[in-house]
């Protein structure tokens, strides 16, 4: 079986694992070891993937020198060598050419590499890039700050990945700050350069254009859009991005400018993720990555917006170069509607419960989510895509729904973080004691139909189902009427309160009513929003209250 080697399988390249293996062939991993610190750091993110893909693929990592690592690799005989992320589109590149096989001409690496390299080629081109320079210190910031006359700029790493590091400055003020604060962090891609990139600041809507490549022949992929946030310190933080289901205005030349890009930077093979911004002079490059788009983004996920993934349509092109040439200009067709909304948090929180799980798991365009560090038991302020508090993916064929679930995510993030990342204990607060019974709650509402109690406290209550933790799951549905009873002693966490909550809702028939009392909405951390929030997440219809009975959240199935 030939093999096939992936450099740096990380994130949404993992997926060549899958797709190597499922085109009959052996997938190779190679890990990239451009330090030992940095190789280090890294564990935590390989070790899931190794685990994983223990029956399905190989992994080896870099030697100490290129020429034992090329010799390793010799003996591999691979039919082909793929970039999976940043930090392998070097080493993969000049493996490849090397051992004969197809890849981007290593004279042209730096210009891939080096966003400063990266715009000079394209001046040299005779196309729109950004004003830069290399600067070392705060007098040459100042110096190329004052001599071209900005009124704002970038400062960011001229090698680097996953907007870290990035600051927006919109005063000399700021610039000086950002670059204390910046080069304190070192290197972000692990090798021994110096200095970092100081551009002007070009304002305006950003966009990202996916691509697959073969001989110089370059087939889009993918259109994505950003929406991104200032948060405090000059950091730009992805709120979300989105597909476009159609190309709009301004979409025409932003097209045509990218493939002018890949040309003028000398991209003729695989996959490239490059991100642009739209401003009155039409398309400007921020920055090409010769690698499959990041973001951790599952194949199935995009298989759903697209009907295909980037990764597999590389191998479409490698594999079958003459069939990937003839629908190289085919229209650009999406399924569906797809968004990855960022989780954002402008404080660090301690948390001991993430109600965020079963909220966005009920959304009806909830594709999957990647919240690994976001439910341990700390949350870094959110300043760059490292320390978003999580991810959630997004997508639908019914576009409008997904725009309403993505507002919904965005207003609990602003208006209700508790909700999805709770830090203190809702038993330690003070709460009135005058709260109604369950008893008293029906005797008000009078429901008419079943009825069902959930609650670890009653037993038995005549004209009423009731169930608790041990009985729920084995109770039959179609029930007109739920109710929640969690009184504080029952120490239930936000969390698994939310699955209490949409467990009894399974259990309602169409038009039934969950009846969350205040006894129960005043141990969630936002009190009777949470509750609401719970029942937007279901579909449920939020009753208005009826007067003289203001201490009850009603949901109904629609």
């Amino acid at each position: 079986m030939d093999n096939i080697l992936i450099v740096d399988a990380f994130s949404t390249g993992v997926n060549f694992i899958g797709d190597v293996k499922k085109r009959g062939f052996h997938p190779v991993v190679l890990w990239t070891k451009r330090s030992e610190e940095i190789f280090a750091l890294m564990e935590e993110v390989r070790s899931p993937i190794e685990n994983h893909h223990k029956n399905d693929a190989e992994f080896l990592v870099e030697c100490d020198t290129y020429d034992e690592t090329l010799e390793m690799v010799r003996g591999l005989k691979p039919r082909f060598i793929l970039p999976g992320a940043d930090l392998g589109v070097e080493l993969s590149n000049k493996l490849a050419s090397d051992l004969g096989l197809y890849g981007n001409p290593i004279d042209r690496l730096p210009q891939m590499t080096n966003k400063f390299l990266m715009h000079k080629a394209l001046t040299d081109a005779g196309i729109r890039g950004i004003r830069g320079k290399i600067i070392h210190n705060r007098e040459e910031a100042l110096s190329y700050y004052h001599e071209e006359g900005f009124t704002a700029c970038v400062l960011k790493p001229y090698r680097g990945a996953s907007s870290v590091d990035v600051r927006i400055c919109d005063s000399e003020e700021e610039l000086l700050t950002a670059f204390d604060e910046v080069f304190a962090t070192g290197n972000y891609m692990g090798g021994d350069e110096e200095g970092m990139l100081l551009q002007e600041c070009i304002k305006g809507t950003e966009y990202i254009v996916n691509t697959v490549s073969f001989g110089g022949n370059h087939k889009l992929s993918a259109i994505w859009k950003h929406s991104k946030k200032k948060v405090e310190g000059g950091g730009m933080v992805y709120n979300y991005t989105e597909t476009l289901s159609r190309p709009e205005t301004g979409c025409t030349e932003l097209i045509r400018y990218a493939f002018d890009v890949l040309d003028a930077v000398g991209i003729t093979y695989g996959n490239v993720h490059s991100e642009f911004m739209i401003d009155e002079k039409g398309p400007v490059l921020i920055e090409v990555n010769a690698r499959p788009m990041g973001s951790d983004m599952s194949a199935p996920f995009l298989d759903k917006i697209w009907g295909h993934h980037e990764t597999d349509l590389a191998l479409d092109a490698y594999l079958h170069p003459d069939e990937f040439l003839a629908h190289i200009n085919d229209p650009y067709r999406p399924l569906a509607k797809g968004l990855k909304k960022h989780l954002i948090t402008d404080k660090e929180k301690d948390i001991t419960t993430a109600p965020v799980l079963p909220i966005i798991r009920r959304l009806k365009s909830f594709s999957n989510a990647r919240l690994g560090k976001a439910v341990s038991d700390h949350l870094a302020r959110t300043v760059d895509l490292d320390t978003s508090a999580g991810v959630v993916y997004l997508a639908n064929t019914d576009e409008r729904q997904l725009i309403r679930d993505r507002d919904f995510l965005e207003r609990i993030e602003t208006r209700y973080f508790d909700m999805l990342f709770y830090g203190e204990n809702p038993w330690t607060k003070e709460y009135p004691t005058n709260c109604k019974s369950v008893q008293e709650i029906i005797d008000k509402i009078k429901p008419v139909g079943s009825v069902l109690l959930y609650s670890e406290e009653i037993s038995e209550l005549e004209g009423v189902t009731t169930v608790n933790g041990s009985s729920l799951a084995n109770s039959e549905g179609g029930f007109a009427y739920a109710i929640l009873d969690l009184p504080d002693k029952d120490r239930m966490d936000a969390e698994s309160g939310a699955d209490l909550f949409f467990e009894l809702v399974g259990k309602l028939r169409a038009g039934g009513r969950i009846l969350v009392p205040e006894m129960t909405y005043r141990n969630f951390p936002c009190g009777a929003e949470s509750i609401e929030i719970l029942c937007e997440a279901a579909g449920l219809f939020i009753e208005a209250p009826r007067k003289g009975i203001n201490d009850v959240v009603v949901g109904c199935v629609m």
